[in-house]
């Protein structure tokens, strides 16, 4: 993911001293920085006005086999119909992660994260109507198998607690979120992968119900490898979505029907520099007697610089 850090002297030399004590060569520093700019709209959508963004940047830092990150993120919601904007660039998000096995046959990591959700509020004439900063802290164990040369069982799983104001930006206090499934490779230049996603707020604190919601999907790739392009044309299928967002005013789930296809491309320059675009078309259901169907457009690009 995305990321900004700062080691200890201290760390470096105990890590330095660890590798010469059993002979092997010391690990060298790899970074990575980069930054994103995703948009996401909603056709027609008078309350989205020109829709909402999300740039971010990032910075990571490797040696051996830890990882920490930093990221900024901007707040979100826009409104550009007066040509103002409604977010703060104040997402801040750190994370170490712990890579414990690595070999041809297994992969398995530990990324633990804390990550700042902060909201300025406008009255409807714009005027300032108070902020809230949210706190979610998370665990995301990482996997991959190789059964084969062909077949592989690869995933991750995310466990969140959210703390600080959740009523005034309306989560639940708990989540999870994960996706796992099977990798089959055909040649080295097209696999298929597909998986399941889950992403389930829910409230452990029985005297609450903000922002309860459950998301399950089939998500499908097929990504082509050609040189240094990679093309990755993908699709999404709900199983099963619902959500109660409007609990201040009606207890009753809302249920939803989405399914998304996108592309992926991703070009490596061979220098360090990379660089990724991504366009999504989503069907947009719902069951509720209040809001109508909608059609969505996610589009998203990204430049990362590894040395």
């Amino acid at each position: 993911m995305k990321k900004l850090v700062t080691l200890s002297p201290l760390f470096v030399l105990i890590a330095a001293a660890a590798a010469h004590a059993d002979n092997t060569p010391a690990p060298a520093w790899h970074y990575n920085i980069g930054a994103m700019y995703e948009i996401e709209n909603v056709e027609g959508q008078e309350d989205d006005k020109d829709g909402l963004y999300e740039p971010s940047v990032y910075f990571n830092a490797a040696y051996g086999d830890w990882t920490l990150s930093v990221a900024m993120y901007q707040e979100g919601p826009a409104d550009y119909s007066n040509f103002t904007r409604g977010g703060y660039f104040n997402r801040p998000e750190m994370s170490v992660r712990y890579q414990f096995i690595d070999n041809e046959q297994a992969t398995f990591g530990v990324t633990g994260n804390v990550r700042n959700y902060g909201y300025h509020f406008k009255n409807d004439d714009g005027s300032r109507a108070g902020t809230a900063n949210t706190v979610r802290y998370g665990l995301t164990p990482d996997w991959n198998i190789a059964f084969d040369p062909q077949w592989s069982f690869n995933g991750w799983l995310s466990l969140y607690q959210f703390r600080n104001d959740l009523d005034e930006t309306g989560y639940s206090d708990s989540r999870i979120e994960a996706e796992t499934g099977i990798k089959y490779k055909f040649n080295d230049t097209v696999s298929l992968k597909t998986n399941y996603y889950i992403e389930r707020g829910f409230n452990i604190d029985s005297d609450r119900n903000n922002g309860e919601f459950s998301t399950q999907e089939m998500r499908i790739y097929l990504p082509i490898e050609l040189g240094t392009n990679t093309f990755t044309p993908y699709t999404r299928l709900t199983l099963d979505r619902w959500s109660n967002w409007d609990w201040q005013t009606d207890l009753d789930r809302e249920g939803h029907n989405f399914s998304r296809i996108g592309l992926f491309y991703g070009h490596d320059f061979s220098n360090g520099l990379s660089m990724s675009l991504e366009y999504a078309y989503e069907w947009e259901d719902h069951d509720d007697k209040h809001s109508s169907d909608d059609r969505f457009h996610y589009a998203g690009i990204g430049v990362n610089y590894a040395f």
